[in-house]
């Protein structure tokens, strides 16, 4: 198995009750069957409580709340895990050792991808038709620690590739022969999507142009992929970004950009809230930059105008590349996931809406401050973050305003970066 992750990963420990929030609250916590059956044997007050404090779930059938373990812990009122103490250590962790933690708190804030890759080259006849395991790992920015890590250098993110014992995997095949034609997808996203990343890392453009030609490429992506699921073609092949493409695009006027904003902001205000934290935030944005129906050029143009002073202020501090990692950050997380559902396009687009909402949050922080430290930053990604990446109901309403909401239509988003 090949395992792929960013380098930076390597340098994580969780600072556990130094950790200015804590994983164990605000959502659901699953117990894997091998933990459950190893909980409910363990003895004393702590197995009387781990018996208490276990809830067994049942499914739905909204197409949302999927039921991915069959039991999980009974929160508290305030949606804490009833083992974490007041001081946000593990009562678990503590009497038991860290072995006995379930599989999701040992991986938090870890994100694991798993997909076939062919080693069969297109238009090489003679190459090998052998596929192999890719497991590909990040950090969720939810979680502040792997958040400074993420926004903390100004060195372009750089990713580990390295051969670890196919026993080690964690989403084994339950039967039957790997997919030739899911491997030979999967090694084309991969491809594809380290294409992305450099062209996201390129500065020889501006950080607006990287994200336009990303696009772009995305578009190619997309037709390619749709190509081969048409049987179009024998192998998946993409027409490389032509220097056309690379050349730069007026931005529309500022209505039609602040138009997008309020579009942008119906779509993430419509999100089932993770914490009051981001309530506040999506609050606060409003109060910043929406008004009522009169007061519409006036909120305009400070929406413009803390904007761009935003981006001159960023670049004056040569702070951009934080957008950049950014940027970066979710082409990793997302994009190879089209291995499910073939929406290369939509994920692309995702990254985007992600950079731009970013933006937003960090706008209405100067407007109210006059600067916006690293903190702020990584702040307002943690939130972000927490809000998009943990809930299946979120994911799900995004995917489908991206498919159905003409602004977020590439060539609409292009025009308002």
């Amino acid at each position: 198995m090949i395992e792929i992750y960013p380098s930076y990963y390597e340098r994580f420990r969780c600072i556990a009750d130094r950790c200015e929030d804590t994983c164990c609250a605000g959502w659901e916590i699953d117990i894997d069957d091998d933990t459950y059956e190893r909980y409910m044997r363990v003895g004393g007050d702590l197995g009387a409580r781990l018996r208490a404090c276990t809830k067994v779930y049942e499914g739905t059938d909204d197409g949302y709340e999927e039921v991915y373990e069959q039991h999980g812990f009974v929160l508290t009122e305030d949606l804490r895990c009833p083992f974490l103490d007041e001081n946000n250590l593990c009562d678990i962790y503590r009497e038991l050792g860290e072995d006995a933690l379930c599989e999701v708190c040992t991986h938090t804030p870890r994100n694991y991808l798993e997909y076939m890759v062919s080693d069969r080259m297109p238009d090489t006849p003679d190459s090998d038709d052998a596929t192999h395991p890719v497991r590909e790992i990040s950090l969720s920015a939810s979680c502040p620690e792997a958040a400074r890590l993420i926004y903390g250098s100004p060195e372009r993110i750089s990713f580990v590739k390295k051969e670890v014992p196919d026993e080690e995997s964690i989403t084994d095949r339950e039967e039957g022969e790997p997919d030739e034609e899911e491997a030979e997808l999967g090694a084309f996203l991969k491809n594809v999507r380290d294409e992305a990343i450099r062209m996201l890392q390129d500065r020889e453009y501006s950080l607006t142009d990287r994200i336009r030609i990303f696009l772009k490429h995305s578009e190619a992506v997309q037709e390619a992929i749709n190509r081969w699921e048409a049987g179009g073609a024998e192998n998946l092949r993409l027409h490389a970004v032509s220097r056309e493409e690379k050349e730069p695009m007026e931005k529309s006027d500022g209505e039609a950009v602040y138009r997008h904003f309020l579009i942008r902001m119906g779509t993430f205000s419509g999100l089932a809230s993770i914490g009051k934290g981001w309530k506040d935030k999506v609050e606060g944005l409003f109060q910043s930059f929406v008004g009522e129906e009169e007061e519409n050029q006036r909120f305009r143009e400070r929406y413009l105008e803390a904007s761009d002073n935003l981006l001159n202020y960023l670049t004056e501090n040569n702070r951009l590349y934080e957008y950049e990692h950014l940027l970066v950050y979710y082409a990793f997380l997302l994009l190879n996931r089209s291995i499910d559902d073939y929406d290369y396009l939509g994920k692309a687009k995702l990254v985007v809406l992600s950079y731009l909402m970013n933006r937003d949050m960090d706008a209405a922080v100067f407007l109210q401050k006059g600067v916006l430290t690293r903190e702020d930053r990584q702040e307002n990604a943690r939130l972000y973050a927490r809000e998009v990446e943990h809930a299946e109901e979120n994911l799900a309403d995004l995917a489908e305003e991206i498919l159905f909401e003409r602004a977020y239509d590439a060539e609409s988003l292009v025009s308002v970066i």
